[in-house]
Order: structure tokens, then sequence, then C-alpha cells
């Protein structure tokens, strides 16, 4: 007569199966995190191109923090490595009379601080422009994309994020001229 059940080697099988598969998951957590925060920074960034060229298309006026609305040329934002480091950018709009470009007349709608949002990533390089600097910026009322300090024969401005612990990751984010917005590993 046979009886239906487990026997004991089954049932410490299955035992290790799930006690050894948490450790596994668990042992790669920080690696994993660090892997999810390099892709929100691009992310976020991309999505904040698309935003600056949403508010340039839509001609909505700026607001300072008077909350007196300002006449802008346009939006844009702003990339420094060598001034203002690795882990900002700004978000800014283009004060009148507008010239496609961050300066210190321009207002910063905002400063992106990649230390206090995902710490671990940093922006480790511009390609195709000068300088490591560029202003991607997109006029007023018809959002048309001009990037500042772009290489004579190029058409876009590669904006790479890396892992601080492992600069071999990256994420690379691509804007054009005429305003598209592309992600890439």
């Amino acid at each position: 007569m046979k009886q239906a059940g487990f026997t004991i080697i089954e049932l410490l099988m299955v035992i290790a199966i799930i006690t050894i598969l948490p450790v596994v998951v668990l042992s790669n957590f920080p690696q994993v995190k660090l892997q999810f925060a390099l892709s929100r920074s691009a992310h976020a960034f991309a999505q904040n191109v698309r935003k600056v060229q949403d508010l340039a298309l839509s001609s909505t006026p700026y607001k300072d923090s008077f909350n007196i609305v300002r006449p802008v040329g346009g939006y844009g934002i702003y990339v420094d490595i060598n001034n203002l480091g690795n882990k900002k950018y700004i978000i800014y709009a283009d004060a009148l009379p507008a010239n496609g470009q961050y300066d210190v007349a321009d207002y910063v709608v905002v400063a992106v601080d990649l230390a206090a949002s995902e710490p671990g990533v940093a922006i480790v390089g511009l390609n195709h422009v000068f300088l490591n600097k560029a202003s991607i910026n997109f006029s007023v009322p018809n959002a048309a994309a001009s990037i500042t300090q772009l290489d004579k024969n190029n058409t876009a401005v590669e904006i790479i994020f890396a892992l601080e612990k492992d600069p071999a990751k990256t994420k690379s984010v691509f804007v054009s001229t005429a305003g598209l917005v592309e992600i890439q590993n």
C-alpha cells in the first residue's frame, strides 16, 4: 500500500532552494540598485529635455519666485562639467532678448543635483561639443532646437551618464537639433 506525501529528502531540497534563492538575489542588490539609479538618471534627463521642449512649444511664461511673470524667448537645459561639476545641470528660461543659450541673465527654473537625487551616478562626458559644455535650447513659440558648442559636422549632442564605481556601465542621452531625444546603453 502506497501512501501519498513528501519524503524528508524532498522537503529538505525545497527548503534549501527557498533559502539559497534570496541569498543570491540579496548579494547582488547593491549593484542592481545602482543600475536602476543610472537608468533613472538618463531617463529623467531625457524627460527634462522633453519638458523644456514642451514649455517652449506651449509658450509658457516663466513665473519667478515672487510670482512675477517674466517674458522669455525659450527654455533649455545647460550642462557644464567643468564649471557645474559632473553631478549638476540647470533647467533655465532664456530671458529676453533671448540668445539661445544659458547665461547669467537667464532664469534658473531648476538646478538638478544628481548627488541628491541619484547618488553614485555622474555625467562623465559630452560628445560632439567643445569644452564639455552645452546649452540645449528650444525657442518660443515653435520650439526650434539649438545646441551651443556643437561640433561643425554634428547634429546631436550625447550626454553620457555612468556609475562612479564602475565607469564602464553607461547610459547615453542623444539630443538632436531636430528636437529628437533618444536613450542608448
